[in-house]
């Protein structure tokens, strides 16, 4: 079976991005995978989606204001068994702090629409708070997560 991958992320200084694109690159070996900003994705979108990721920066310990949108206008259940898994970006924060992480609460988000986690939020560390650049091998390490979530189901 071939994947229908769909990889959404907000960005503002880049950092998330590039991440995104690294992740897509990694399920495009599995089958068509794309990306799209998040204030750009609509219902439409979703349709025969096979796996949803979806990244944001951690903003003071949430989801981006811009992104919170997005999910009030996703009609709900319309992620229905859709494997879904998530990340973020963000400074290293200590170990109390790192619970607060955009990935988690997407990830809550994702499954309040349906979706069906396959791996655990992951956390992207960049440098100088939140502007990046992001540390050196945190792209190697967002290309080995793809793989754990091509991995962690059978039906790519």
């Amino acid at each position: 079976m071939v994947m229908n991958g769909l990889v959404v992320y907000h960005s503002q200084f880049g950092n998330t991005e590039q991440v995104a694109e690294a992740i897509a690159g990694v399920l495009q070996g599995a089958g068509a995978a794309r990306t799209v900003r998040a204030n750009q994705l609509t219902a439409a979108d979703l349709q025969d989606v096979d796996l949803l990721v979806m990244g944001t920066p951690t903003h003071k310990m949430n989801i981006p204001e811009a992104v919170r949108p997005v999910f009030e206008e996703l009609p709900k259940r319309s992620l229905r068994g859709v494997p879904i898994a998530a990340f973020d970006t963000s400074y290293k924060m200590s170990a109390f702090l790192a619970r607060f992480t955009a990935a988690k609460r997407i990830d809550r988000k994702l499954r309040k629409l349906g979706g069906k986690r396959l791996v655990p939020p992951e956390t992207f560390h960049v440098e100088d708070n939140h502007e990046g650049p992001l540390y050196d091998g945190e792209l190697e390490r967002a290309k080995t997560w793809a793989e754990s979530i091509l991995a962690g189901n059978a039906h790519f």
